[in-house]
C-alpha cells in the first residue's frame, strides 16, 4: 500500500442517533503513517466520530470508504465476551479475585485470561508483559480497576492485528506513570507502521501525534498538521454556581470515617494492607494511588458496598459498620457518590433526568415522587452545567463526558453533607472542570473525598491528601 493511500475517506456523511444528527456533513481522510488526536469539548461528537470511522453507524453510499483492518477501543466495553449489563454492581467486590471455586472450578464471570482471548504466543506474553497484566490474569475481568480494565481493552485490541487503532481517550483512569509508558509504546507501535487516531485534551498531545482535527457541534472546526494546530485555554467561567434549595442537614458526626488497621484480601492477594486513616467532620482530602492501589475498594468500604467492610473495623459516621444496627441505607443517604465503576452498570435506557434522580435514592432507580424543591435543584444544576437540552435524552445517547456530568449532578443533588469523588473528571472538558471545581468548592459545610491522578484537578478547597500504595503481595 502506498503512502497516498487512503484507509478511510468520509464524504459528506452525517450520522443520526434517535432521529438526532450527532455528526454532520463529514468530509474527512484517513491516510498510513497518520495519529490524528480528536479534539474538542463534552458532546462535540468525538466518540461517535470514532465509532463512525469503524463502521458502527449506517452511512448512506459514497459517504464512507474503509479499505483498512480497524479496531475501535470504547470508554466502555461491550461485547460478545463481557457485558456490564450482565452482572450488578456490588458483584466486583463479592467473591474471591480469580472466582476460582473451592474445587477448582470457575464461575461463569470471565477472567481477564478469558476476556482477552490469549493464546499461547510469545506474542502475547510479550503484550500481557508489556501492559503490566500478567499478575492479574486469573482475576475476575469485572474486578479489575478501572486502569487496568482499560489497558486490557487496548491489549484485546492489538492482539487483533489492526491496521487502524481508533482509541477513545486512552489515557484516561491511568495513573502517571501508566501514562508515560502508554505514550512511549503508542509510539513505538506508530514507528512501526500502525495507524492511530485518539480522542485527547488539546492542552496534552503525545509527540508521536502528526495531526489535529476539532470538532464542535459534530463539526469538523478545524484540521491539519500537529505543528499549525492551535490551543486557546478556556476563560474562567462567569456563571455563578446555584445554591441548592434542599436544605443541607447540619453534620451530626464528629468523625466521617475511621479505618483501623484494615486490610482487604481475596485468597493470597491483599489489595488494602493495615490502612489507618481517620476523616473527621468538614474535612477535604485528595485521595491518591497508582492503578490497582485500592483506591476504589477503599471508597467501597466507606459507602458500604463493601462485604469486608463488616469484618474490619470500619467506622463510619461514629458507628462500626455492623455493631451498631445502622443500615447501608442509613450510610448511603449522607453520602453524594460517583464513580469510574459506578458509571459503567448505569441503565442506558433511563433518560439524564432519571439518571440524575436516582441520587435521591441512592440506588440505580429513579424514584416515583420527587419534592418540587429537588425539582428546582435539578433544573439549576442541569442549567448551570449548560445541559438543560439533554434532560431527557436517553443516557445511552449521550458522549462519557456528558453522562459524566450527569452522574455528577446525581451525587450533588441531595445536598448529602459528605461526598466521595472518585475520578469524577473522567472525559469532561476543561470549560465543564472548572465549573465543576467552582461548585464544589461553593459547598463550605461538607466534607469531601476527591480521588484523581491528576493533581491540577483538584477543587482549591482539598487541603489534606492521602495516599495508599500497590502492595507486593
Amino acid at each position: 500500500m502506498s503512502l497516498s493511500a487512503e484507509l478511510i475517506t468520509l464524504n459528506g456523511l452525517t450520522v443520526r442517533r434517535s432521529g438526532q444528527p450527532v455528526l454532520t456533513d463529514l468530509t474527512f481522510t484517513l491516510r498510513p503513517g497518520e495519529c490524528w488526536a480528536v479534539v474538542g469539548p463534552t458532546g462535540s461528537g468525538k466518540t461517535t466520530f470514532l465509532q463512525t470511522l469503524a463502521g458502527q453507524f449506517h452511512a448512506p453510499p459514497d459517504t464512507l470508504m474503509r479499505q483498512a483492518r480497524t479496531e475501535f477501543v470504547s470508554f466502555k466495553e461491550e461485547s460478545s465476551r463481557f457485558s456490564y449489563s450482565s452482572y450488578f454492581y456490588q458483584q466486583r467486590y463479592q467473591a474471591t479475585m480469580s472466582d476460582e471455586g473451592t474445587d477448582g472450578s470457575y464461575s461463569s464471570t470471565p477472567t481477564l485470561r478469558d476476556f482477552l482471548q490469549l493464546t499461547n504466543t510469545e506474542e502475547s506474553a510479550t503484550l500481557v508483559d508489556r501492559l503490566g497484566l500478567s499478575p492479574l490474569l486469573n482475576r475476575s475481568f469485572i474486578k479489575l480497576s478501572n486502569g487496568q480494565t482499560r489497558k486490557a481493552r487496548i491489549g484485546k485490541a492489538l492482539l487483533k492485528h489492526p491496521s487502524v487503532l481508533l482509541l477513545d481517550s486512552p489515557f484516561v483512569g491511568l495513573d502517571a506513570i501508566s501514562r508515560a509508558e502508554l505514550t512511549d509504546w503508542l509510539g513505538e507501535l506508530m514507528h512501526h507502521g500502525l495507524t492511530l487516531m485518539l480522542v485527547k485534551e488539546p492542552d496534552d498531545i503525545p509527540a508521536f501525534v502528526t495531526h489535529v482535527v476539532v470538532l464542535e457541534k459534530g463539526r469538523i472546526a478545524w484540521s491539519g498538521p500537529k505543528e499549525a494546530y492551535q490551543y486557546s485555554p478556556p476563560e474562567p467561567p462567569s456563571i455563578a454556581p446555584p445554591a441548592l434549595q434542599v436544605s443541607a442537614p447540619a453534620p451530626d458526626f464528629e468523625e466521617a470515617f475511621r479505618l483501623c488497621d484494615v486490610t482487604v484480601r481475596y485468597g493470597d492477594t491483599i489489595i488494602l494492607d493495615h490502612i489507618g486513616w481517620t476523616v473527621r467532620t468538614g474535612e477535604r482530602w485528595a485521595l491518591f494511588g497508582r492503578n490497582g492501589a485500592g483506591k476504589s475498594v477503599l471508597l467501597s468500604l466507606l459507602y458500604g458496598d463493601h462485604p469486608q467492610a463488616y469484618s474490619n473495623d470500619v467506622r463510619v459516621f461514629g458507628h462500626r459498620r455492623g455493631k451498631s444496627g445502622e443500615s447501608i441505607w442509613d450510610v448511603k443517604r449522607r453520602i453524594g457518590f460517583i464513580s469510574p465503576e459506578l458509571h459503567l452498570y448505569f441503565p442506558q435506557n433511563l433518560t439524564a433526568r432519571q439518571v440524575a434522580l436516582t441520587g435521591l435514592t441512592d440506588t440505580l432507580t429513579p424514584p416515583s415522587q420527587v419534592a418540587a424543591v429537588s425539582e428546582v435543584d435539578l433544573s439549576s444544576l442541569f442549567a448551570y452545567f449548560g445541559l438543560t437540552q439533554l434532560l431527557h435524552r436517553s443516557f445511552g445517547t449521550l458522549s462519557a463526558g456528558e453522562q459524566r456530568l450527569i452522574l455528577l449532578i446525581r451525587a450533588f443533588l441531595k445536598n448529602a453533607p459528605v461526598l466521595l469523588l472518585d475520578e469524577p473528571f473522567q472525559a469532561i472538558d476543561h470549560s465543564h472542570v472548572q465549573l465543576a471545581r467552582q461548585l464544589i468548592d461553593s459547598f463550605t459545610n461538607k466534607t469531601i473525598l476527591f480521588v484523581t491522578h491528576d493533581q491540577s484537578e483538584l477543587p482549591g478547597s482539598i487541603n489534606q491528601v492521602f495516599s495508599i500504595h500497590v502492595t507486593a503481595s
